[in-house]
């Protein structure tokens, strides 16, 4: 039952975080984080006895510590409102993984890891649906638009990596020989591996690359688990070619006849394989029933793969003449434009373009060199990027965990960061005979490499999974003691507890009200939004974001010297914020709006809305 209660918990905390744009907005942030601590609550209060180790404690305190070095760098930062937001992100992080080391035991790992997949597999489905039947799910077709799949979440690299997650545990499923689970999980990987075909998420294809490398490294029979892994990658390989070959629906302009021509057949195509492939597995485990384990043989098979991939690596670099030129090329793709997807998305797959990162990550080392110790405050990439970006697109984050890490918070934030990965992978030489465990060390891996070039850290569903992976390493750790929870233990834990449910209940308060006044503002109702941004600005009196909010409702409703006097105050509360001087320009007048549109247009210089804004005060100056 309690197998049952996990699995079906995962599942459904995968569904709903999908369908809430993977729980990237504030707004989504205080009910998990409450769920979550009611789950500690509930566990502190009614149980006897809890199971924790030193490295789970660990892990909790490196996010504790990452939570309130971020929190603390409202002292050095331009504007307290970000470290904040950045903080209450963390705040639900802790409770998630106190929540899982709690609450998840040795015995429901397995059920937690299937729940993961059920969860994915059920959002790919629903992603696949999109493009196999369109014009049905997914909205109006619209062929012209971008053609990555990226729905429900609503960015491809993120569903990508959600669907590696699922791939990854699903192997790991397969890998322990259940009768009935083993052949579900095989059937899923179709799915599953065709939906990430369709994002073209190529920097997810090299998070499942290496996790696969890692899952076989990582188990206890590596021969067996490299026949395997083959084995289960046959049927998912099959239908990416199928995949491929359907041109319409992999390139933006086919007709909604022809994309539904095709969609339907390879969706029947997808359906026979997943039998197949279910069917294959039974027929596998038979097979390698009789197997032993043989560590020679795996001592073997690892310096055999090793030595080839190193062979090939070795050949293709001197075919491309020699490793000065094949770096040489490769920085020169890295920088360039981002891949076309006009005329195929298969030649993304290809592309070395960094698609902007470049860019991304000088701003953020130049903001290393300013303040390489305390870095310049959680979350001031996103300010420091619209001041000094040399190209016109916008971004919030440096698409590199490790490199915004330094640059917001220095180098306490980056060993905070590295330590919270390390910890887990700290317990592998100890837990890798557990049958759950190399699936668990992979998919964390894989959430390692793919945050180093994606900003994967700001999406919930994803971080909170890659947490799941950690903890079930610390979960099986043998080191682990049981701890029985006396009355003081209890009454400790309150002090705690109390605090965050009533951080987490201001955060959703205030969260939510500046989540309304944006949806008000965006359905043309000014009174509605100016009531929301007034509690936005009760519950968050550390954030301009309800002062502004209320300045851009109340000159919606035409009440102009009002928004004036509020959009004042909230410049005046953090004048490096460029979206007020915006505001503030637009219901102003004479001297006072150029000069609010100059400090706009100095912190950010290549905004179209503030240089548009620029021209028509120009015209009308004298």
């Amino acid at each position: 039952m309690r197998s049952l209660v996990t699995g079906a918990s995962a599942a459904a905390a995968v569904l709903g975080f999908a369908w809430a744009s993977g729980g990237y907005f504030p707004s989504e942030w205080g009910l998990a984080t409450l769920a979550f601590l009611l789950l500690l609550v509930g566990t502190f209060f009614l149980a006897d006895r809890i199971e924790i180790g030193g490295r789970a404690v660990a892990l909790l305190g490196a996010l504790a510590g990452l939570g309130a070095w971020q929190l603390s760098s409202t002292l050095w930062s331009a504007s307290a409102a970000a470290p904040v937001l950045e903080s209450e992100r963390t705040l639900l992080y802790l409770a998630a993984a106190a929540a899982l080391l709690l609450c998840v035991t040795p015995g429901t790992i397995s059920a937690l890891h299937e729940g993961i997949v059920a969860g994915a597999t059920v959002v790919s489905i629903y992603a696949l649906g999109t493009r196999l039947a369109p014009g049905t799910l997914g909205g109006a077709y619209d062929p012209s638009a971008g053609y990555q799949l990226a729905k429900p979440i609503g960015y491809w690299n993120a569903l990508g990596l959600l669907v590696v997650f699922g791939l990854v545990l699903a192997a790991g499923a397969a890998l322990r020989r259940q009768q009935v689970r083993a052949p579900i999980a095989a059937a899923a990987a179709v799915p599953l591996s065709v939906c990430l075909y369709f994002t073209f998420s190529r920097g997810s294809l090299i998070a499942l690359a290496a996790a696969f490398v890692l899952l076989v490294a990582f188990a206890s029979n590596r021969t067996t688990a490299v026949l395997e892994v083959a084995a289960f990658c046959a049927a998912p390989a099959i239908g990416v070619m199928l995949a491929a070959r359907s041109a319409a629906l992999t390139t933006a302009g086919a007709t909604l006849q022809t994309a539904q021509a095709q969609g339907h057949k390879l969706a029947i195509q997808l359906a026979v394989l997943a039998v197949l492939a279910a069917l294959g597995r039974v027929a596998v485990t038979r097979a390698l029933a009789w197997r032993q384990p043989d560590r020679l043989a795996d001592r073997r098979v690892g310096i055999a793969v090793a030595v080839a991939v190193l062979g090939l690596g070795m050949v293709g670099v001197l075919q491309l003449g020699g490793p000065k030129a094949v770096a040489d090329r490769a920085h020169a793709a890295f920088v360039s434009e981002p891949p076309a997807t006009t005329a195929g998305l298969d030649r993304r797959l290809l592309s070395a373009s960094g698609n902007g990162r470049s860019s991304y990550w000088r701003i953020a080392g130049e903001m290393v060199g300013r303040a390489p110790v305390l870095g310049e405050g959680a979350g001031a990439f996103a300010r420091t990027w619209a001041r000094d970006r040399p190209v016109p697109n916008e971004a919030r984050d440096a698409h590199n965990l490790y490199l915004e890490t330094l640059a917001e918070l220095g180098a306490v934030g980056l060993l905070l960061v590295v330590a919270l990965f390390a910890i887990p992978f700290s317990v592998l030489g100890r837990v890798r005979e557990h049958p759950s465990a190399p699936a668990a060390a992979a998919g964390l891996a894989a959430f390692v490499v793919h945050a180093a070039i994606d900003w994967d850290w700001e999406i919930p569903l994803l971080t909170i999974i890659a947490l799941a992976c950690a903890t079930s390493l610390l979960i099986v750790d043998p080191m682990r003691r049981s701890v029985r929870l006396s009355r003081r233990v209890r009454v400790a834990a309150l002090a705690p507890l109390g605090t965050a449910i009533a951080l987490a209940l201001v955060g959703h308060v205030g969260n939510r009200a500046a989540a309304e006044a944006l949806d008000a503002l965006a359905a043309d109702k000014p009174e509605a939004a100016a009531a929301a941004a007034q509690r936005a600005q009760s519950w968050m009196r550390w954030s301009i974001e309800g002062d502004q909010l209320l300045g851009e409702a109340l000159a919606e409703a035409d009440r102009v010297p009002a928004a004036q006097a509020v959009l004042l105050r909230a410049s005046r509360k953090d004048p490096g914020e460029w979206s007020v001087w915006y505001d503030l320009a637009s219901v102003s007048t004479g001297r006072e709006r150029a000069a609010a549109i100059t400090r706009a247009r100095d912190l950010n210089p290549l905004s179209v809305e503030v240089s548009a804004l620029a021209a028509d005060i120009k015209e009308e100056l004298p």
